[in-house]
């Protein structure tokens, strides 16, 4: 059975008796992954609905748009990998003032209770919720407990003796070190945007290059050069990726331009594409002429294209 994808609102249906797993979830990293996990299982165990409830946007954007971090992932693709975690709804709360200006009390009121009938709710142990974050795991058990729900707190999930964390991903990412965020994240880091015209360099130097236009807020990698997948629907690319503005041409201004190493049919102007980061293969260089450029991008692609030809291979 596929996965139900709702849009919040307080005239909705309701979903019934559920099991539900609330957060932001930005990145769907393996700490997310087990908590949505356990969601499931509980919701099996009690025989009723799996739900994920989460927010339309990071709600930073709207309490302190001035400190708000990098996104790991856009609205669509979060969407999309809670669904392939198997749960039965994911219910899309948006996110604006009024919801931020909400108690504790009344966004359980009139946001989890309108959603659902919650057997159980399942939560990171760091969960926070309501105005200015006033709630946390003790008060939503209160509330629960007036309720007739249980509140289920999950421990982080840790790798290398940290926990995983969006925050701990955001800073691999700007470091430029996509593959240990990969390794958090369960897959490939994704930047997701618009294909744009370029400068045209590409193609005189033989790699033409689509050109992305990140979605606002996006987490982009460090500037370097990197293997990646280019992602157009359901197709997959391998490509070579330059990040940030090249030394060569002083003047140019910071790109994320991609390579696809194999022909697509489409003309991607326009395009909605997505790149998944897979490894960092070098810093961006200052070349001294055009034909040392063009030679360095060649090998560059090269290693993309064996390092891709890897991984496809596991």
């Amino acid at each position: 059975m596929s996965t139900r994808i709702l849009t919040f609102a307080p005239t909705m249906l309701p979903l019934g008796r559920a099991v539900a797993a609330i957060g932001v979830f930005d990145g769907v990293h393996l700490g997310h992954q087990a908590l949505v996990r356990a969601c499931r299982e509980r919701a099996s165990e009690e025989g009723v609905a799996s739900a994920v409830i989460t927010f339309d946007r990071d709600p930073d954007r709207v309490v302190a748009p001035d400190r708000a971090a990098p996104q790991l992932l856009e609205l669509e693709d979060k969407i999309s990998f809670l669904a392939e975690l198997g749960v039965d709804a994911v219910v899309v709360v948006p996110f604006d003032t009024a919801t931020a200006s909400m108690a504790p009390e009344r966004f359980v009121d009139e946001t989890l209770l309108r959603a659902c009938t919650p057997v159980a709710v399942v939560v990171g142990e760091d969960f926070r919720f309501g105005r200015n974050a006033s709630g946390d795991v003790d008060a939503l058990r209160e509330l629960g407990a007036t309720r007739r729900f249980e509140v289920v707190p999950q421990p982080l999930v840790r790798v290398d003796g940290e926990p995983v964390t969006s925050t701990r991903i955001r800073s691999l990412v700007r470091a430029g070190d996509v593959a240990t965020a990969a390794m958090l994240l369960g897959r490939p880091h994704r930047v997701r945007g618009l294909v744009v015209h370029g400068r045209g360099a590409g193609a005189r130097l033989g790699a033409p290059t689509a050109n992305l236009r990140p979605h606002p807020y996006a987490a982009t990698p460090a500037d370097g050069v990197y293997a990646a997948w280019g992602v157009l629907g359901d197709e997959r690319y391998p490509a070579a990726v330059s990040v940030g503005s090249p030394p060569t041409f002083p003047a140019a201004a910071a790109a994320i331009e991609a390579h696809l190493l194999e022909p697509v049919s489409e003309d991607l102007y326009g395009a909605d594409l997505a790149l998944d980061f897979v490894e960092r293969l070098r810093d961006l260089e200052r070349f001294e002429d055009e034909d040392s450029l063009s030679s360095a991008i060649a090998r560059d692609v090269e290693r993309a294209r064996v390092l891709l030809a890897q991984v496809r291979e596991r």
